[in-house]
Parts: structure tokens; sequence; C-alpha cells
């Protein structure tokens, strides 16, 4: 059995929790039992056992970002994840984001299992991450204890596994003499099913969307790190076509966005959902002629809304970044401002056939590079070498190395 370790509000609709829900998932295919130790907040995805700290007083949040009460809920999380050791008798601790490692290696303190395996589960940088949300603009000279902390980190688990190539990379340069460890195991997603015609009308119902518009859809956190402040350029430069065109935004949390859309007169292009549960998004995004990625950072994170966005098999506007390349691939028409974002947008817009086209190519790069069955396969690699697993056949290596292409 594997006990995971999730310092998050697990499950809350988000792209971190996407992969850890994807990442049980893909370890279920290996034959592995898996059990989640994790925050108070959020619900329990079916088929995913998942045990919860007692709830903390005052402390609600559910969207991503730092929190004064993290510390108090990652002591609380250890002391649980300490009592499901002894309980369970894991063989290995798959350890979510950062924090996750720290209580890892204080359990194995409180346990006394010093040989217990640790696999690092990374989605970015924690120095990247933490600079997108302005951490050390008032004290800079933290960033660099940050990052001799991520190097620790880093160092002491038994393996490590990464969420993108770009991740991959930063760390292979961060810690170099911990190359062999570490590893790729990619975000993934489940192909899109298809949605009835009779629900989609209903939904734009009861959006109020013009069936005679084009749709741009926008799914993810709507916080600063994440592209808030390029999506709101974005739809002030599209205000002008508001006759063609229409966005779609599905996230959280909305005020801020509501309120400037109210302040700039955009409310006849724009309609915020608000939070959707997870199993509603596919039927949402396939209302959409165009997904836009707004998020310009360079934490090294996956993007969980792209990958959805190819499983519905959606053109793609997004920014030149090493994470959106490898996605899209090398031939994809990747962004470098704002206005260029508009451009293309408006380009899909008018012209049907490349619309299509590029709709189909990412629906075919989806289904050969990033389902969840691809992210079993990498993850085989690091059990493997814990002695966990059978060996990776040549087959299998050959679908691990076809990830890259």
């Amino acid at each position: 059995m594997i006990l995971h370790i999730a310092p998050t509000p697990f499950f809350s609709d988000r792209g971190c929790h996407i992969r850890i829900a994807g990442i049980v998932q893909s370890l279920d295919t290996l034959g592995f039992d898996n059990e989640v130790c994790t925050y108070h907040l959020g619900y329990s995805p079916a088929g995913i056992t998942t045990h919860r700290i007692a709830p903390i007083k005052g402390y609600q949040k559910t969207s991503a970002g730092p929190s004064i009460y993290k510390p108090w809920a990652d002591l609380k999380l250890a002391l649980l994840t300490a009592k499901h050791i002894r309980k369970t008798k894991p063989v290995a601790l798959h350890a979510h984001l950062h924090e996750g490692v720290l209580i890892a290696l204080l359990c194995k303190l409180l346990v006394l299992r010093p040989s217990l395996p640790i696999v690092a589960d990374m989605q970015g940088s924690l120095v990247g991450e933490l600079d997108t949300y302005g951490f050390f603009n008032k004290i800079p000279l933290l960033k660099w204890p940050f990052k001799i902390l991520e190097k620790i980190v880093l160092s002491c688990a038994t393996q490590v596994v990464c969420s993108s190539d770009d991740a991959l990379e930063k760390f292979t340069t961060l810690v170099p003499g911990s190359k062999h460890k570490l590893h790729l195991a990619q975000d993934g997603a489940d192909k899109s099913a298809t949605t009835s015609s009779e629900a989609l009308t209903a939904l734009r119902k009861q959006y109020k969307l013009d069936e005679k518009k084009k749709c741009v859809v926008y799914s993810g956190a709507l916080i600063h790190s994440k592209g808030l402040d390029e999506l709101k350029q974005l739809l002030l430069a599209c205000k002008p076509h508001g006759d063609v065109l229409q966005f779609l935004i599905i996230g959280y949390p909305t005020n801020e966005l509501q309120a400037f859309v109210t302040t700039h007169g955009l409310e006849n292009i724009c309609t915020l959902t608000g939070r959707l549960p997870f199993s509603e998004l596919n039927d949402n995004l396939a209302l959409a002629d165009v997904a836009v990625d707004t998020k310009n950072s360079d934490a090294g994170e996956g993007s969980g809304k792209m990958l959805n966005y190819l499983a519905s098999s959606l053109p793609v506007v997004a920014f030149q970044t090493l994470n959106n390349e490898s996605f899209l691939g090398s031939n994809s028409s990747l962004c470098s401002t704002v206005d260029e974002m508009r451009q293309q947008i408006l380009t899909y817009v008018a012209d049907a056939t490349e619309r299509q086209r590029a709709a189909q190519r990412n629906g075919q790069r989806f289904e050969k590079h990033y389902s969840w069955d691809v992210t079993a396969t990498q993850l085989r690699v690091p059990y493997q070498m814990l002695g966990l697993v059978k060996p990776v056949t040549s087959a299998e290596t050959n679908t691990q190395e076809a990830t890259h292409g």
C-alpha cells in the first residue's frame, strides 16, 4: 500500500488536486492500493480512500495560495500521517508538493522507520511559485534560504517525480547530483466524453450565451500567479470584438474579476461561471470554440487546464513557454504578448478551417501523449527503482520515450 501525503484541501476542483487524483489512479493501474492523508477541507473523489485532519476553526480557504493556517494544518497532517503509517504499514510514502516531503521526513522520525522510501511529487519550483505570488518582494533575502530548502527537500527524497519537462529541467539544474533519481511523471487527463446537444442547449441558456458568437473559454484559478492580470488585459483587448466572440470564464475566486468586468463594461462579452465541480468541466468546455491559457510564469508547473483543453480537442491560444510548447508541439502558434493572443483568437474566430485543423491536431496529440496511461508507465520507473514493481518492458519504454516527441 502507498500512503499519499497531500498538504492541500483535497479535492477542491483545482489543477493541483486533479493531478493528485490522477497519480492515485495511475498507481492503481500498477497494482498498488492507495490512501490519501489530507486537510479537513475538500471532498473525497469516488474510489479514493481519504483520511482528514480535524477541522481548524477559521480555515475555510480552498483556493490556491498561502494561508496563515497552513503551518498548523501541516503539523496536524504529520500526526495524522504518522498514525496511518503505523496502522497500514505502507511500502512507500508518496509526498505531494514540497510541504508533503517535509511532512514525510518528520513522519519517518515519529514512527522510527528511517528506511521507508519517499517519492516526492513536485508540481513546480517552490522558489518559482512563491515568486509568482510576490512572496519575496518585501524580503528578497528570503529567496536564498528557500532555494537551499528546496535543494534539501529534493536531496532527501528517495525518488522524485516532476509534473512537467520544465520542472524536470529546473530541478536537474538545481540538484545535478540527484539527477539519477529525478523522473518525469507528467500531468494527464481522461478523454472527454461527447456532450449531448440537449445538454449544450441547456448550458447556453443557463449562461445566456449567444449561439451566433464564437465562445472563448478560460478554465482555471482566477489568481495573479495563474495569469489573472493577463486575462484582464485580454478581455479589454477583445472588447471591440464583442459582435463576434464571447468569453466563458470557468474558475474561482471570482470577486476580483467580476468587479473588473463590471467596472469596464464587459458584461456583454464575458460570463463567469464561478466554481464548478470537476465532473461538470467537460460539458462546459464543449461550449467552446477556442480555449485560452493566460499563465505566463516560470515556476515550472504543469498545466491541468491545458490537458483538459487538449482532451476536448480545442484550439488553444497561449503564451510562448517551455511548458506550453511541450503540450502543444513545436509547430504550434504561441504568443509573446496579450495583443498577439487577441490576434490569434480572432484568426480562429474568423477561419473555421484553421480552427478545425488546430482542434484535430490537439485531439490527436492528447491521445498519443497525455492520457493517464502514459503517466502510469512513467511512474513505473521510480517505483521499479525502489524494487516495488517489475522492470519496464521494451514496449513501455518506447511509450515513455514517445511522450517527448
